[in-house]
């Protein structure tokens, strides 16, 4: 990755703003994932967060311990280092979906705007292993990449006031979970049982940037099961 790639920006008083120019991939997704636990390393005494989104990163420190200037020359030295990316075993989370038109609000929208039935848009989602490319804009929500072309959307004109919990939308060339409650404006095919953040976990989402996700089409009965006993529910993976 060329160093003239990225970029550091003074976002505020206690915070620097780190963005890419690459195009999104899983390699990017990979060095960003080792550039910030670099940073959190080598920088853990005057570090109090990094944020990492799909092509930037939030680096969020304590202003009385070192100065935006000094930060940014230290960070652009770790950048150098910061791409050798150590090879590891990703772990693959097997999510139940429910594909019934009763949860896949936009289903049959979805299947006129691309001349496609409504089996093929399942069969094409449920096949694809997709990479978890970073989280927000709610605490756990998934962005997942990337949809078959067939599937290729823009968000809805409109967005829903509420869509719910477990939801699974698609917008453009990604997939996205809903973990909670929420407005939005993707395009929502299905919905998963599970839970996807709890606050009182040591580690609030189960995934994080640089896992898969393979969504595996469940029956409308099978969803109530697990749903009945979510907070029992086994979330299984595999290493790849």
């Amino acid at each position: 990755m060329k160093k003239n790639n990225i970029f550091f920006k003074v976002f505020n008083e206690e915070s620097i703003l780190i963005q890419w120019n690459d195009k999104v991939s899983i390699k990017l997704i990979d060095s960003i994932i080792s550039y910030k636990n670099l940073i959190e390393k080598e920088l853990k005494e005057t570090l109090i967060e990094c944020v990492q989104s799909i092509n930037s990163m939030m680096v969020i420190y304590n202003p009385n311990k070192i100065n935006s200037k000094d930060l940014i020359n230290i960070l652009k030295k770790l950048s150098t280092s910061a791409f050798i990316v150590t090879k590891k075993k990703k772990k693959i989370w097997s999510i139940p979906v429910c594909y019934d038109i009763s949860f896949g609000i936009d289903l049959k929208d979805l299947s006129t705007l691309n001349n496609i039935s409504i089996d093929e848009i399942i069969s094409l989602h449920s096949s694809t292993t997709y990479n978890v490319l970073s989280m927000g804009f709610l605490p756990g929500f998934l962005y997942l990449g990337m949809n078959h072309k067939k599937l290729y959307c823009e968000r809805k004109d409109k967005p829903e006031l509420n869509i719910k919990s477990g939801s699974i939308g698609i917008a453009r060339d990604q997939s996205g979970i809903y973990p909670q409650d929420s407005p939005g404006g993707w395009r929502i095919i299905g919905r998963s049982p599970i839970s996807f953040f709890n606050v009182d976990d040591k580690s609030p989402c189960f995934a994080e940037p640089g896992d898969k996700i393979k969504f595996q089409s469940i029956s409308l009965s099978d969803f109530n099961k697990i749903e009945k006993n979510r907070s029992s529910y086994d979330i299984k993976y595999k290493l790849l």
